[in-house]
């Protein structure tokens, strides 16, 4: 869809023909979980504190240190509210389920999903009932190319020609064909998904979004704040057929949730910092941030207004790379690092070795989409320069955490000792024909359940429950202990 014929995607590329391609899609995080808590609360990572990559960790022992940080584990307590989107679809009777990731960088609310499981899908709902479903597909992950053994005809292998960015190496090659093999594999399991959507008459009735939580799976993508690793693949298939194939709006990811909100004609009380994009073209800029990737700490900071692409590096006595041993298992890494030592590099990927940065970067990405031209210095740029980097620290200055290390960020958040703060008890007062749950505090999630069930209802403010047996009641709050209590009817 986006011109590489190299992957074969029947199905993907007929979900394009029935929506629309979006050109200028990105994530504000070039990494998974950080971008994921941006998909799932319309928030920067930065506004709530998710930003720092492999920060949370599930199950793990009071203050447990985090190898890559020697920090403890944490799940971030925003200053902001914050509330999963798919709480406000529940509340309105939708039945929401992911299959199966989470790994939001925080932890999840209990009441985000009717389901969240391997087996999640759709067709466990009541009959009848409007759904929201995410389907999360590992096949094209980075750690597929070097996992994932395929057998390469030499015909496609000799065909496959590599982004001019990298230097010529069949072992590099390997790779990128690998990659196309995991696509079209992708490709059949979006058709398993997009069959059974037709087989229960749903297809034309229901809206679709596809997209990558971040850039490509190769260095200089995934982690890089350049366009390779922000700007992602996004279709969408809208329930009113559209004469317009391409879209060159500019979207974040945080701006999903108020649009599937905007779609489902929903409103809440606490605001998204994104913006619909349903049925409008609203976001003049884009935003970004690298922080903390596993073990190695790269901030960064990007805006991206028109045509231009500003970057802002924090650190200028670093290179551009940064070692991920995780990483090192893909052979076009090991290629890159060999060559590298040989002083054999390609300029480009000599120069992302360099022990340098520039304060700023600015490129024409859309003639430039490998940003290889900085073209900061030049004159008639200056004016863009100085419009971009306004915008640039405005954001900055705004974001709550983007601008504190990460040991702060935690002294701010929490107790010197770590302490995680509990939720207050709410009140449950009995009234003739049911019960109301009113929270102690503000901008709290709030659930429950009789006591044989194991899904957890969203409980609408003032609303009157009427449990058959006893009840059980949750209160959740990013960065607070989730509050369960049983309650005797």
């Amino acid at each position: 869809m986006y011109g590489d014929s190299n992957a074969n995607t029947p199905h993907i590329d007929q979900l394009a023909k029935d929506g629309i391609i979006y050109k200028n899609c990105y994530t504000p995080s070039p990494v998974c979980a950080p971008s994921r808590s941006s998909l799932i609360t319309g928030m920067y990572p930065t506004s709530i504190g998710t930003q720092h990559m492999r920060s949370y960790k599930e199950n793990v022992s009071e203050n447990q240190i985090n190898p890559y940080n020697k920090l403890p584990y944490y799940s971030p307590k925003p200053f902001k509210p914050v509330r999963f989107f798919t709480e406000d679809l529940r509340a309105k009777g939708y039945y929401c389920t992911n299959n199966a990731k989470e790994d939001y960088n925080m932890m999840c609310s209990p009441l985000a999903w009717d389901e969240s499981s391997n087996a999640a899908h759709w067709r466990n709902r009541k009959k009848g009932q409007a759904f929201f479903s995410i389907f999360n597909f590992y096949v094209t992950h980075e750690s597929s190319i070097w996992k994932n053994k395929h057998v390469f005809d030499t015909n496609k292998f000799n065909s496959i020609k590599v982004p001019k960015i990298f230097p010529e190496s069949d072992a590099i090659k390997s790779d990128f064909l690998a990659n196309y093999k995991n696509i079209e594999i992708l490709d059949a399991k979006i058709g398993v998904i997009i069959d059974q959507l037709k087989e229960d008459g749903l297809y034309d009735n229901t809206i679709i979004f596809f997209f990558s939580d971040h850039g490509g799976p190769f260095p200089r993508y995934k982690r890089s704040i350049y366009e390779t690793g922000v700007r992602c693949p996004m279709v969408a298939k809208w329930i009113k057929n559209t004469d317009k194939l391409e879209n060159n709006q500019l979207i974040s990811f945080i701006d999903f949730a108020p649009t599937i909100l905007d779609a489902a004609n929903i409103e809440r009380d606490i605001p998204f910092e994104g913006i619909s994009f349903y049925k409008k073209d609203q976001r003049n800029y884009i935003y970004a941030a690298t922080d903390r990737f596993d073990e190695n700490i790269d901030k960064r900071r990007c805006i991206r207004g028109g045509n231009y692409k500003l970057i802002y590096n924090e650190d200028t006595t670093s290179p551009i790379y940064n070692l991920v041993e995780y990483r090192k298992q893909m052979k076009t890494m090991q290629v890159l690092d060999s060559i590298q030592a040989m002083n054999e590099n390609s300029s480009y990927f000599s120069d992302w070795y360099t022990k340098q940065k520039d304060r700023f970067e600015l490129y024409d990405v859309t003639n430039d989409y490998y940003e290889l031209n900085n073209i900061i210095s030049y004159p008639e740029y200056e004016q863009v320069f100085k419009d971009l980097r306004s915008k640039l620290f405005l954001w900055m200055r705004e974001s709550d955490f983007g601008n504190m290390s990460e040991s702060t960020m935690l002294s701010t958040m929490f107790t010197p000792t770590m302490a995680i703060p509990k939720i207050d008890t709410p009140e449950v007062i009995m009234k003739p024909s049911g019960y109301v749950i009113e929270p102690m505090n503000l901008h709290t999630s709030i659930g429950w359940r009789n006591k044989n069930e194991t899904s957890w209802r969203i409980y609408k403010p003032s609303e009157l429950i009427k449990p058959t047996e006893d009840f059980d009641v949750l209160l959740f709050q990013p960065g607070f202990e989730v509050f369960i209590r049983r309650y005797k009817n």
